[in-house]
């Protein structure tokens, strides 16, 4: 089953290849590319789903905060509290954990189909100063070429993207230690495997660099929104109280004045100054 599913990745490497051969620019560096591109797509639902359930989840994490203290010595009550928080607020806590699981086999199945793949045109295997990209970047600089040190840097570089603008709380402790030893993790893994696996994991990054400001951008515009709509129903409800206080205060006014034309008890009205007239 699994050796099938490696086989597939093969299979879908050599088509794309043929892609990019009717495109007129042969090359296996950019087929990888176009897979990524595919996979993202494919994969979009779901990572819209984790990225906007991981920043909900950040931005609740006060209140989570608030209630691990409030309810200390109380496990039971913690957890119901904590999951009315989360229904509250629309949030599911494993809404993230689907992606990342499907990520790591298609990783492990590009990682050994690029072990044992068969380049047709071996020319056409290099990819932006890497002469193979079947090799590993550890490989090339054993031989002395410095050059292809720039895909393990930029694996680095474009995880730690993205995982600093997911983050809402930089001075939490936790991610703040995540968002410097991801990159350096990846960047070591990525060293020792071909080199047509960092050209996923770092077009797949970018791709998600662009996702995840879209994400922030939306959740921003909401927040916006929500803001405003608060604003101008404070200021209707404003606007609808004072236009009641000048109501009573001109008839507090009109009161004051009938009085003043009529007696104190007799409220100044027309009746009541006939009346004494005729007295």
């Amino acid at each position: 089953m699994w050796q099938t599913f490696v086989h597939w990745f093969s299979e879908l490497i050599t088509f794309m290849y043929g892609i990019t051969e009717i495109l007129g620019v042969p090359n296996y560096g950019l087929a990888i590319i176009l897979i990524t591109i595919l996979i993202k797509i494919a994969l979009f639902p779901l990572t819209q789903k984790q990225m906007k359930s991981m920043r909900k989840m950040q931005e609740i994490q006060p209140e989570t905060k608030y209630l691990q203290e409030k309810y200390k010595g109380e496990p039971e009550i913690l957890q119901k509290k904590t999951m009315e928080l989360y229904k509250e607020k629309g949030v599911s806590p494993l809404g993230g954990c689907l992606p990342l699981l499907l990520q790591m086999p298609i990783f492990i199945a590009f990682y050994q189909s690029l072990i044992k793949f068969d380049f047709a045109v071996a020319e056409h295997a290099s990819f932006l100063g890497i002469d193979n990209i079947g090799q590993s970047v550890s490989y090339y600089i054993g031989q002395g070429d410095i050059i292809p040190i720039y895909l393990p840097i930029l694996a680095a570089v474009t995880t730690y993207l993205q995982q600093r603008i997911s983050m809402v709380d930089t001075n939490d402790p936790t991610q703040k230690s995540m968002l410097y030893m991801m990159p350096i993790f990846m960047a070591w893994i990525v060293l020792k495997m071909p080199a047509g696996l960092p050209i996923y994991w770092v077009m797949f990054n970018t791709l998600g660099i662009l996702q995840q400001l879209y994400v922030n951008w939306h959740s921003k515009q909401a927040k916006i929104d929500n803001n405003s709509s608060l604003t101008i129903d404070g200021g209707v409800e404003e606007k609808a109280t004072q236009a009641s206080s000048e109501e009573d205060k001109a008839s507090d006014t009109g009161s004051q004045a009938g009085r003043e034309k009529g007696g104190k008890n007799n409220n100044g009205s027309s009746r009541d100054r006939k009346k004494r007239k005729k007295r």
